[in-house]
């Protein structure tokens, strides 16, 4: 009889752990497994230790909404993401999802000095924008646009005044075709040039 009880309890969790609800996107800098850590609400946090040293260094933080095929199905959604990258114990990299776990923002500290240097934005998971940061500046200097995942401008701002003063305009992300300036100081390129 205890046997046929248990069997009855342990049975609806087996078929909740096998139905696929876990619609998490994979992203190649969580590692697997993830060892499942308290979240608060509907806020579900994961940490992982990439390092071994027993200290978190990959978080993940998701969301819990009904599954699309079966709505009594709660799935789980990837939100946004953490990492320490040189495990200092400094987070170096953020990255945030849309509401379907596709990649939507990133900011990252590339010489780990705990200052950002550079936010890129997607836009359905496809690069768009990418600004980037002087050492100890809180606002970026250049700024690159992507079409379809290849760069085709760039802005650079530089007298510091948080606007534009240089363009580049490009063919494909791999041809330089015209240079810009600003010469009246109102943030926008108004004599350019053919690039040779």
């Amino acid at each position: 009889m205890r046997l046929f009880t248990v069997c009855l309890i342990l049975l609806p969790l087996a078929v909740a752990a096998c139905s696929g609800a876990e619609t998490v996107k994979k992203d190649e800098m969580m590692p697997d497994p993830i060892a499942p850590a308290a979240g608060g609400g509907a806020l579900i946090v994961e940490k992982g230790d990439v390092s071994g040293d027993g200290q978190p260094d990959v978080w993940g933080y998701y969301k819990e909404v009904p599954d699309p095929a079966n709505p009594k199905i709660l799935a789980k959604v990837l939100v946004k993401k953490e990492a320490d990258l040189n495990f200092d114990g400094r987070k170096d990299i953020l990255r945030e999802f849309d509401g379907e776990g596709v990649l939507r923002r990133e900011e990252v500290d590339l010489d780990f000095d705990g200052k950002l240097d550079e936010i890129v934005n997607y836009e359905n998971g496809i690069l768009k924008v990418k600004e980037v940061f002087r050492a100890g500046s809180s606002r970026p200097f250049i700024w690159r646009y992507f079409d379809e995942g290849k760069m085709n401008r760039l802005d650079r701002d530089d007298d510091g005044d948080g606007r534009a003063d240089y363009c580049e305009l490009w063919y494909a992300g791999e041809k330089l075709s015209k240079r810009g300036w600003d010469k009246d100081g109102n943030g926008e390129c108004d004599y350019w040039e053919n690039a040779d």
